[in-house]
Formats: structure tokens, sequence, C-alpha cells
């Protein structure tokens, strides 16, 4: 009967390591929220967290730039949509030219920041 006792709660402690080590995919969307203009298009975390982008396997990390291209286009066309503002252009920077990541402004889970706002005061408002 210990025996038997051990192996259970073995079991039970396996089952619960690898359902706390269970990807986000599997959690409740409602709990991840993301943003306004995201809502009808992203149906999960798998969408723009994949394994393609995982670092050492791990998918949950910041997603690679590739992903956030895929729907709004390269990083020079986003440029070219946003010539127009009153501020200096944030896709087309004097300081990182086209190659800054988009998620050092654009932030899915949280409120979004203009990077260059860490030492200007421009009023760019982010999606």
């Amino acid at each position: 009967m210990k025996k038997i006792q051990t192996l259970a709660a073995a079991f039970g402690l396996i089952c619960a390591a690898a359902m706390a080590a269970a990807p986000a995919a599997a959690a409740d969307m409602a709990s991840f929220k993301v943003q306004k203009h995201h809502e009808k298009v992203i149906k999960g975390c798998t969408f723009c967290h994949t394994q393609e982008n995982a670092v050492a396997g791990n998918a949950f990390v910041v997603p690679d730039d590739k992903q956030c291209m895929s729907c709004h286009g390269t990083y020079e066309a986003l440029a070219k949509k946003t010539d127009k503002l009153d501020e200096p252009n944030p896709h087309r920077s004097h300081h990182y030219g086209t190659g800054i990541s988009c998620t050092a402004c654009h932030k899915e889970h949280s409120k979004p920041a203009a990077y260059c706002n860490e030492c200007h005061e421009f009023k760019y408002k982010l999606p």
C-alpha cells in the first residue's frame, strides 16, 4: 500500500510540473490581452509566438520582427506611411535608420511607448 501511495504522489507531482510548464498558448486568451486593433486577427498566442522565433526552444519570448512584418509590411514601407508626421519619422530614425526592433515601441500586452522619448519629447500616437 505504501508503494502505491508513493507512486500516486510521484505521479501527482509529475502532472503538476507538466501543467505548470505548459505553454501559455493553452492559457485562457482573456488573461493575455492584445491591442484593440489586433483582437479580430490574433486568435491565440501562437499567432505571434512561433517555434521559428523561439529562443532556446521557448516560443514565449518577444516575437521576431518578421512576425510583425508578415502583416504590417516591411520597415521601409512603414517608413513611407509615416513620412508625413509633424514629428520626425519614427520608422526612419536618424539614430537607427530602419533598424530598431518593432517591439522597442510597440507592446502587444502592455502600453506602447515611443523609444525615441527616452531622450526626446515627441507626441507620437502609438497603436
